[in-house]
């Protein structure tokens, strides 16, 4: 199986920059022992082009495959990302 490449574009200025990062970085780790997802974080303030790239207006915003998740990530919703979880309520999604 190959590894989910997630996508976390967020600013290293935000408050919540540390605890949203450890979220994610634990919800892969969690996700298949580690090997089910990969994950980059990216720096709107070091990355702007790559931001542009996808279209990135709110942070923190999640892209997985083309799946995009914006807002402070719960629980719920990085399981759905790493597809532990078949599917979100629609209001959750974007």
């Amino acid at each position: 199986m190959e590894p989910v490449k997630i996508l976390l574009f967020i600013s290293k200025e935000s408050a919540m920059y540390n605890f949203t990062r450890r979220q994610v970085e634990n919800a892969c780790q969690g996700a298949l022992g580690g090997k089910g997802a990969v994950l980059e974080v990216v720096d709107i303030a070091d990355n702007p082009e790559l931001a542009e790239q996808y279209n990135i207006e709110a942070l923190p915003t999640l892209i997985v495959g083309s799946r995009r998740y914006i807002g402070a990530p719960t629980p719920e919703m990085l399981s759905t990302c790493l597809g532990l979880v078949n599917e979100l309520p629609a209001a959750d999604k974007k």
